[in-house]
């Protein structure tokens, strides 16, 4: 194989391991989306109730938000999950309530609603990545098993994309995660457009006690990717070694014959 040939097939490892690891963190964002991001179990374990009454009373634009109970947040970060996952339909129409049944309040103001359209809009575009990545990983699967190109080892693969994830969350850590979220909000929204609340000026930073919220699902969304993708490629690898391997030699055994006298 000459050097050129040999960077192709690199090129072609790195491609088919990166929309793979796309592809997972796809599958595992669908995954958590389906569960509202484990935000039942997060809202005891982040204190968000406390965190409510302490800040609840402070909001310069909503009132009374303090008498919300858990079921009534876990209700209201449930249709916002839906809405950002339906281009940003009925946000505006989010209330929140009493205990007793009795409506409290329009849960967003307009910057908010604004915001969340945004996240809307960004998760419509990350989805149609998402898919060109899963189409593109099937399309090497396949030519792996038309043995087109040679296939990675897999050992080595697993290794360089933990390696990259690892890497990766060193950084964020070493860098900051508050600040890593901050100037991702910076690059990728648009100028004009508010994405940074104060707990006193939104409800839903409140609720999503944010950015603390955020942390804790990013790092449950970079595990199930992972996992996911160990499985795709474990899968992946039997499946091409199956469909690939290949025949036994057939060994014609002579039969001699034995006369007796």
């Amino acid at each position: 194989m000459t050097s050129s040939n040999k960077l192709i097939t690199l090129l072609n490892w790195v491609l088919y391991s990166l929309c793979g690891l796309i592809t997972a963190f796809l599958f595992s964002w669908i995954i958590l989306a389906q569960f509202n991001f484990g935000y039942s179990w997060l809202h005891d374990t982040l204190h968000i109730q406390q965190h409510a009454d302490k800040y609840g009373p402070e909001n310069r634009y909503r009132k009374n938000f303090q008498f919300t109970n858990s079921q009534e947040k876990i209700r209201l970060f449930a249709a916002i999950n839906t809405s950002i996952h339906n281009h940003g339909a009925g946000l505006s129409a989010i209330k929140y309530k009493h205990p007793n049944g009795k409506e409290l309040g329009t849960l967003l103001h307009h910057a908010e609603i604004i915001h969340l359209k945004d996240v809307a809009n960004l998760l419509d575009v990350l989805k149609v990545l998402g898919a060109l990545a899963c189409i593109s990983w099937i399309a090497f699967v396949i030519l792996f098993l038309l043995k087109k190109i040679p296939r990675p080892n897999f050992k080595q693969q697993l290794l360089g994309i933990t390696a990259f994830v690892g890497t990766a969350s060193i950084l964020v850590l070493l860098i900051g995660p508050v600040t890593v979220f901050y100037a991702f909000h910076e690059w990728i929204f648009p100028e004009n457009h508010q994405w940074f609340f104060y707990y006193q000026e939104s409800l839903m930073t409140i609720l999503m006690k944010a950015p603390d919220l955020f942390g804790v699902i990013a790092i449950i969304l970079t595990v199930l990717a992972m996992v996911i993708f160990i499985a795709m490629n474990i899968t992946t690898h039997q499946t091409l070694n199956y469909f690939t391997k290949a025949p036994k030699p057939s060994i014609n055994k002579k039969h001699s014959k034995i006369k007796t006298l």
